[in-house]
């Protein structure tokens, strides 16, 4: 952009002081934005932005931007409507240009009509800049097609968190030769496909979930209607569309519905294909939390149900040498804060040039999170027997075993978990009065999170780059590289 407004030989129209500008953002990847939205995005004073943006998004805003988070989820409004509206009215009447950033288009299930008509009631002038609307942006991004010639003459646009008194004509949505589209469908996948197939359509119907679309992290599931509704993932508070139509058998990410499998033979459950996936995708979907919704909490049977999990981790000799202290004292969780914080102080001097890079990265949510675990050795009680090798390294490693059993469970109940370990073990075992020999190994800091990161925070800032899984395996001997066969499965 240069200094007179334009792009190129791409002239931008000016923005007045004291106006609001509604941008759509898109449904996530930021080179999405129009030229206009970006010129906005360079000029605003005051942005009023929602929680679903990515952050290459927010990125584009010049440092001394200041931004308001507004953002919404389903059953957790951070900020009523008329107080989004009022703010944007605040701001304009102080002279300032006002972003009103919203995922998608505004004038798309974002309230953005509501928003303009609060304004001109008001006299404050307004913009809109349409964006990439979901339906289009993730189903392109998703290989999927709206409209077809020969497969859907038709594409409905609908909600997908809609009250039970404003439910849609069920039956027109199960005519044939349409694209059903359902914004953040995901949370009522399950009555949305059973009220579609009791008013006729087909269970084989192909349907889609577009999680993330358009970004990195994106993941496509994609099969028969029926299907789609038993295998789904379990809801969690990413982004979601739902399509449903024949054209969403065009997409790359498409798979028939899959046989039930049959019946486990005697010895153990055996599992199938879409178990599998299923797990491979909780696996990728795991992450290092740091940054956690305040002032949650996790129902009791959820907290007990992941600290089952953690002790039915495998352990070397079926030992269980692992105990977990669960920190509910307000003040003792301030105490084991600050005993982090200087761990973490001493560590970015250590660090020289990169003090500041490292002391933005590692933000811990010791104070915000729903709830804080120490997860320690205990003495040697005779939870070690009949070893002469390696008996210390083995508990360590059967309580590893534990945090990630432990880390998996939490992420299906769409729950965060971040493990710090910048900490003097010594000072902590005496703060939590653990006996001689007994060691603490790492904190959990557990709880709900606004999002689950798209890749590892040391990753996305540049701090490392992930390796192929073939550098990390040799064969035979040391530094030899896994053969041809193996690199290809």
């Amino acid at each position: 952009m240069n200094a007179a407004g334009s792009f190129g030989s791409v002239p931008v129209s000016p923005w007045p002081e004291g106006s609001v500008c509604l941008v759509g953002a898109g449904p996530g990847a930021a080179d999405l934005l129009t030229l206009r939205a970006w010129h906005r995005l360079l000029q605003a004073e005051v942005v009023v932005h929602d929680r679903l943006l990515a952050p290459e998004v927010l990125a584009l805003l010049p440092p001394d931007t200041e931004r308001l988070d507004v953002g919404k989820a389903a059953g957790h409004h951070s900020v009523p409507q008329p107080q989004i509206q009022a703010l944007l009215i605040e701001h304009a009447r102080r002279g300032r240009r006002v972003l009103r950033l919203k995922g998608g288009d505004p004038y798309l299930f974002g309230r953005g009509g509501e928003e303009v008509q609060a304004l001109l009631e008001a006299g404050i002038g307004v913009e809109v800049v349409s964006g990439v609307t979901a339906a289009s942006g993730c189903g392109a991004a998703a290989g999927i097609p709206l409209t077809h010639r020969d497969l859907a003459r038709h594409c409905v646009l609908l909600p997908g968190h809609f009250a039970d008194d404003t439910a849609p004509d069920w039956a027109a949505l199960a005519q044939p030769q349409q694209t059903r589209v359902f914004y953040m469908g995901v949370r009522r996948l399950a009555h949305i496909a059973a009220e579609l197939q009791r008013h006729g359509l087909a269970p084989d119907t192909p349907a889609a979930l577009v999680f993330d679309g358009t970004r990195e992290s994106q993941s496509v599931v994609a099969t028969g209607l029926a299907a789609l509704a038993a295998q789904a993932p379990a809801y969690d508070e990413r982004p979601g569309l739902l399509i449903v139509g024949e054209t969403v058998r065009l997409s790359p990410h498409y798979r028939e519905a899959e046989a039930v499998a049959p019946a486990a033979p005697p010895g153990g459950e055996h599992y199938g294909p879409a178990d599998r996936a299923r797990l491979q995708r909780l696996l990728a979907g795991r992450r290092d939390m740091r940054h956690f919704r305040r002032g949650q909490n996790i129902e009791p049977q959820t907290l007990d149900r992941l600290l089952q999990a953690a002790n039915q981790a495998p352990s070397v000799g079926m030992m269980q040498p692992w105990r977990y202290l669960r920190v509910r004292d307000a003040a003792l969780r301030e105490r084991i804060a600050d005993i982090v914080a200087a761990e973490r102080d001493a560590t970015a001097a250590a660090l020289g040039e990169r003090a500041a890079d490292f002391l933005r990265l590692k933000v811990e949510g010791i104070r915000e999170c729903a709830e804080l675990l120490v997860a320690a050795l205990p003495p040697d009680d005779g939870t070690v027997f009949g070893r002469r090798t390696m008996p210390r390294e083995m508990v360590v490693c059967s309580l590893a075993c534990s945090i990630q059993n432990l880390w998996l469970a939490a992420r299906v109940e769409n729950l965060g978990l971040g493990w710090v370990s910048m900490f003097e073990p010594a000072r902590l075992a005496e703060l939590l009065a653990m006996p001689a020999g007994a060691e603490p190994l790492a904190i959990l800091c557990l709880g709900p999170v606004e999002a689950f990161y798209a890749a590892p925070m040391l990753e996305q800032e540049g701090w490392r780059t992930r390796r192929p899984w073939q550098d990390a395996v040799y064969e035979d001997v040391w530094g030899a590289s896994p053969n041809s066969r193996a690199s290809s499965v």
